[in-house]
């Protein structure tokens, strides 16, 4: 007889969802587009943020 080990699935989900830097970014880009409503405690910071150290244009 063969025992099969079925893993977990809260590893399973843990290992296939992006990280949470990801997640956390497509939120705010979300927000920003106007497809979400801002959560003001959550996108302003990063708004801050983003206007205080602009990307370099390449």
């Amino acid at each position: 007889m063969k025992i099969h080990h079925r893993p977990d699935y809260a590893q399973l989900r843990k290992d296939a969802y992006p990280p949470i830097e990801e997640q956390l970014d497509a939120l705010w880009h979300a927000m920003d587009r106007g497809e979400l409503p801002k959560v003001e405690a959550f996108y302003e910071p990063i708004r801050a943020v983003k206007v205080s150290y602009p990307k370099s244009a390449r």
